[in-house]
């Protein structure tokens, strides 16, 4: 996960279907049913990834925080980012649009 100086803005349950499931980084990737958009969550130890089905719909409840766009902070989205070109370029388009960085923690997920 991406260290910075995150700050808490709140608790909210999202209607989202799962995409993909890694369980050595505990991301969940998942597409956002009433945002209409994917989003990445850093799953909670308490989760049992090993459950979560491909492509099904759950009830996340997520946390949300928000941190400003640092030197390091971009240093480790791009560190993260090596590999994949569309995501280096998410990273490129995320700093010039000048919005905050958002992190998304699942802590909870029903079916």
């Amino acid at each position: 996960m991406l260290e910075s100086d995150w700050e808490y803005v709140e608790t909210v349950q999202k209607r989202v279907r799962t995409i993909k499931v890694n369980p050595e980084s505990r991301i969940v990737e998942a597409f956002d049913l009433d945002l209409n958009c994917p989003l990445s969550f850093n799953a909670e130890q308490k989760i049992d990834l090993g459950k979560i089905k491909r492509a099904k719909i759950y009830l996340a409840t997520v946390k949300i925080y928000k941190a400003e766009f640092t030197e390091e902070l971009e240093r480790q989205m791009i560190e993260s980012a090596l590999g994949s070109p569309e995501e280096l370029k998410r990273v490129r388009a995320f700093k010039e649009s000048g919005a905050k960085p958002t992190r998304f923690d699942l802590i909870e997920l029903y079916h």
